[in-house]
């Protein structure tokens, strides 16, 4: 059914018009349209490796449900719903994932605390490969990328 003539933007109002999305293009099915500054949106699973609780682990680290307005993903039918004023999303397998958020100064440290356990080991590996050790020959070299 074609959208009638006065439904339609005119030629000069072309802003007004929906974002078509291609047929066969990438859908954003989990993006977060409306998030507020300062904080670092992200979606936890309810269970991770058959365990239950891992949203409390983020409750207890200064995470929060996000329960603010806001659009997830593209427009389709199975769009993300509110359980109890939160956010959430079916990922498969049975599992919901629940759209939470952090303050960007939590979210650092953990960056910062990830990248120095990542580098821990990585010194530890270089250490035991370049050990010179019996049977053991050549040199290993890893390095990182900087991600901005």
């Amino acid at each position: 059914m074609r959208p009638k003539l006065e439904d339609r933007p005119s030629s000069t109002e072309r802003a007004d018009r929906p974002t078509r999305v291609p047929i066969h293009g990438r859908r954003s099915v989990l993006e977060v349209k409306g998030q507020e500054p300062g904080y670092h949106y992200f979606w936890a699973n309810d269970i991770v490796n058959n365990a239950e609780g891992n949203l409390d682990r983020y409750l207890d680290a200064g995470y929060e449900f996000v329960t603010h307005q806001c659009i997830v993903g593209d427009r389709k039918v199975d769009a993300a719903t509110s359980i109890g004023g939160k956010i959430s999303k079916a990922v498969g397998n049975g599992v919901t994932a629940f759209l939470m958020r952090c303050p960007d100064e939590i979210y650092h440290e953990e960056l910062a605390f990830m990248t120095h356990a990542a580098d821990e080991v990585t010194a530890g590996i270089k250490a035991s490969l370049n050990s010179k050790e019996e049977g053991k020959y050549g040199e290993v070299k890893i390095s990182n990328r900087e991600v901005v």
